[in-house]
């Protein structure tokens, strides 16, 4: 993570509260780092690719930021994902991908 402001998150006391349908068991109360590495966002990308192939339904929808996301597809480049980019993405049990597929096509234009 850089200096910007997405860089932090909200307590767990309060996502726990917006999201009371939700397990947040396991999360710290201030779960974000004050400044990870490269080589800890890899590491928490492959933590969760393994989390993912564990679980047992077939489809699974994620929601996450562009730099998360980019370090899960293992790019090179700073954030290869675009704003409300989706991908259909298919894991091998070693954690590598196998397919991947942009699923909508951007929009170059900006709206107000």
């Amino acid at each position: 993570m850089g200096d910007g402001g997405c860089d932090y998150g909200s307590r767990k006391s309060v996502i726990s509260g917006d999201f009371p349908h939700h397990d947040f068991g396991e999360l710290q109360e201030e779960w974000w780092p004050v400044r990870e590495s490269k080589a800890a966002l890899a590491k928490r990308a492959r933590r969760f690719k393994e989390y993912l192939i564990s679980r047992p339904e077939e489809h699974v929808a994620v929601v996450s930021h562009g730099r998360f996301l980019t370090a899960f597809m293992g790019s090179k480049e700073f954030c290869c994902f675009w704003n409300c980019d989706a991908r259909l993405i298919e894991l091998a049990d070693d954690c590598s991908i196998v397919d991947s597929d942009l699923l909508f096509i951007r929009v170059e234009e900006e709206y107000s």
